[in-house]
């Protein structure tokens, strides 16, 4: 009995072993993971996969995310890193590599802190967390950001979300929704044969480099290919521009460069309007106590309107807004104090959608109203709008910069989501379909093309403020970064809309379909964990003692009956 006891055990034994060596075997030559999670948090949209399948050089990303004595919701971030960037390179049969790199490992301090200059310098965001360690708390200097490279080029990645509106938490799991896309695009953009091409259109007054210093260095750091064009000049259907972006143009247009437009749209151009229908200036206030917002006219409304949106000449105000500083005597002795400008809005998303997901306030400047119209063949997708409290004030309107000191009318501000950029998707008509004049055909003929009465699915983007894409200047004249005031010391989401809006207009691959990922981090409560403490070590020091001895009974009971025989 004894003998055969033995050799059963041992044929148990090997089968086991057998069974482990076998499955070991295969997991060598074939890979799978079982995602158990409720949003699928590991596993990779399509658009993803297929980006990674179709590599054929070797990407490396470096994370800075990394160091001794980090708070729990950094160490979090950190491993969901790890985590995907592993399903990464397993997807792209390693073609994906990852290393972690701590520069505090740097000893000299001179080296260690040009290291952070430059990390600085290639567009990543340092960020002071607040350590606790036995002697208390203290601040430490973190780049929550990556790079990634590939083939001498390289491109940066902020890992960590901006805690402005969201709170620790809410960064916390922003962050990790938008890992996934924030990498797949990176990765797409640096193994491009050919970047994109984002052109700036001059010529009408427009933008110039020293205002969009920081917004141009934000697309060269993503890898698009930058210039600019002037539609009397420049053939602008044979430039092969992916998006065409309109900043704050100030000249009426005339019909032939209104006609280039439509044609360059009818064939699949991409255009980001960023449009100042309202001429108001902070600055003037320097030269008079009062000025005057007048209406400007650029010659485009009829354009935009055949697209599916009107541009109105008017001014949103909004309770929901930014400060500015006005001189006041304090004790004799005159100091800026700040106030809430009405004028400059705060915008915030009311949807889901990929370009505006997860995204922080947005600063406008002076804005006008966006309408959109009813057009069955243009979807129309509302991005940024006003808050709950604001309202339309038309011009010409006098602006006092001392009303600023004087509480609104609350009733006053009674109007709701004011569309301030909106998103057109569908196939646009030509404004000239029934205005096609000799004219307009003698200009076609010398840009080589043929008159196009209607568009393949397009899409646009129509932003109803130019200085949305202005960066500050500090007093010496360097620029701040795009979307900070430096009066209130707040960082707004302007470049991040800004680039989401561009990517979403040139995305061939659906890489923006990962920024829909949603995933929760479901964090202890520890008030709740202290209140249960007692419960759950009972729990988990009897549990495991009463299975074995109802094991042990049964066990028991079971030898008895064998053996008794």
């Amino acid at each position: 009995m004894k003998r055969h006891y033995l050799i059963s055990s041992i044929k148990a034994l090997t089968t086991g072993l057998l069974i482990v060596v076998v499955v070991n075997i295969l997991s060598v030559f074939w890979y799978h993971h079982f995602d158990l999670t409720e949003e699928k948090r590991y596993t990779l949209t399509t658009s993803t996969k297929k980006l990674l399948n179709s590599l054929d050089d070797k990407v490396d990303v470096e994370i800075y995310l990394t160091g001794k004595d980090l708070p729990a919701g950094i160490k979090i971030l950190q491993n969901e890193t790890r985590e995907l960037l592993q399903e990464f390179r397993n997807n792209s049969k390693g073609l994906v590599t990852f290393h972690f790199f701590d520069y505090n490992s740097i000893k000299n301090q001179k080296q260690r802190e040009e290291f952070q200059m430059n990390l600085v310098k290639k567009g990543l965001r340092p960020t002071n967390l607040e350590v606790k360690s036995n002697s208390g708390y203290s601040e430490k200097l973190v780049f929550p950001g990556a790079v990634i490279k590939s083939n001498g080029r390289e491109i940066p990645i902020q890992i960590l979300e901006n805690q402005f509106s969201s709170g620790a938490q809410g960064a916390l799991n922003n962050s990790i929704s938008l890992l996934e896309y924030k990498l797949a695009n990176a990765i797409d953009k640096i193994i491009r044969e050919h970047p994109p091409k984002v052109m700036f259109l001059q010529g009408q007054g427009e933008l110039g480099v020293e205002p969009l210093q920081e917004f141009l260095k934000a697309l060269a750091a993503q890898n698009f290919q930058l210039d600019k064009i002037e539609l009397d000049k420049d053939k602008l259907l044979h430039n092969n521009i992916d998006v065409l972006v309109v900043a704050k143009p100030q000249k009426p247009f005339n019909e032939k460069e209104k006609f280039l437009i439509d044609q360059y749209v009818m064939n699949g151009g991409k255009v980001l309007w960023l449009l100042d229908n309202t001429i108001a200036d902070l600055d003037s206030f320097k030269l008079a106590p009062s000025i005057v917002a007048v209406p400007r006219d650029l010659n485009i409304d009829d354009l935009l309107f055949r697209y599916g949106v009107r541009t109105d000449h008017n001014l949103v105000l909004d309770l929901y807004c930014n400060q500015i500083p006005i001189i006041e005597s304090v004790g004799g002795n005159p100091q800026p104090k700040l106030f809430p400008w009405v004028f400059y809005p705060i915008a915030v998303s009311k949807n889901n959608h990929p370009i505006v997901k997860n995204l922080d306030p947005v600063a406008f400047k002076f804005t006008s109203s966006l309408d959109t119209l009813n057009n069955q063949s243009v979807k129309k997708t509302i991005l940024l709008s006003s808050s709950n409290y604001a309202r339309v004030q038309p011009t010409p309107f006098q602006i006092f910069l001392e009303g600023a000191k004087q509480k609104p009318n609350p009733y006053l501000f009674n109007q709701k989501n004011i569309p301030l950029a909106v998103l057109l998707e569908g196939n646009f008509t030509s404004l000239y379909k029934n205005q096609y004049t000799s004219d307009l055909q003698k200009l076609l003929e010398a840009q080589q093309i043929t008159f196009k009465p209607k568009s393949n699915l397009n899409k646009m983007i129509v932003i109803s403020d130019g200085d949305i894409a202005s960066n500050d200047l500090e007093a010496n004249g360097v620029p701040l970064a795009l979307g900070y005031d430096k009066y209130t010391r707040q960082l707004y989401a302007n470049k991040d809309f800004l680039l989401n809006s561009i990517e979403y207009l040139i995305d061939d691959n659906n890489l923006i379909d990962a920024r829909n990922r949603e995933v929760k981090m479901r964090l202890l409560d520890k008030a709740k964990v202290l209140e249960q403490k007692t419960k759950w070590q009972i729990i988990t020091f009897s549990v495991p003692l009463i299975l074995i001895a109802i094991f042990g009974f049964f066990y028991n009971q079971r030898r008895k009956r064998k053996y008794a025989r």
